[in-house]
């Protein structure tokens, strides 16, 4: 992927079809989480649960309350997001065979959406990265872990770049 560049109120960059199969994949994995609040499904004892909606009151009577009127809305507000960068990703893939690259322009709104986005991508996985091993499944090596932490690595870029291609538009 090459760097985010400012691009009239937002940004543009460039990045392999596949690093943006990639990110759309897991886009969808993130909203299926929060699929699951709204549907109410969610497993609470998830550590990234607990990290995407923490409580919002030390008193569990509370917190459990504040949780059942405003967790759907929350969760609504991040799909929305989400499912714009899962959008942008999908629609700048390549419908045939042949195209390597391919180019994500968004506009201010979008690289707002963006943001959110890629900081839900990064929380999820660093959470699951830095789970106790008991609590992943069997079959997660520790390759596993240095390859999701890689993931880590390249969407910080991705997130750090588009932030500073839009920090760089404000400034000059």
């Amino acid at each position: 992927m090459k760097s985010w560049q400012a691009d009239g109120d937002g940004a543009a960059c460039s990045m392999l079809a596949e690093e943006a199969d990639m990110l759309a994949t897991l886009g969808r994995q993130v909203l299926g989480l929060h699929r699951a609040v709204i549907d109410r499904t969610a497993v609470e004892s998830d550590p990234v649960m607990a990290r995407l909606y923490p409580d919002a009151y030390e008193d569990a009577a509370d917190a459990a309350e504040f949780r059942r009127f405003a967790s759907g809305d929350i969760a609504y507000a991040r799909m929305q997001s989400m499912t714009r960068m899962v959008v942008d990703l999908e629609s700048a893939l390549p419908t045939e065979e042949g195209g390597d690259v391919v180019r994500i322009e968004v506009d201010a709104e979008g690289a707002d959406a963006w943001l959110r986005a890629l900081g839900e991508v990064r929380l999820v996985l660093h959470v699951r990265t830095g789970q106790d091993r008991a609590e992943l499944p069997d079959d997660v090596t520790d390759d596993d872990i240095a390859q999701l932490r890689d993931v880590i690595d390249w969407v910080g870029f991705v997130q750090g770049t588009l932030l500073e291609a839009l920090d760089g538009r404000m400034q000059g």
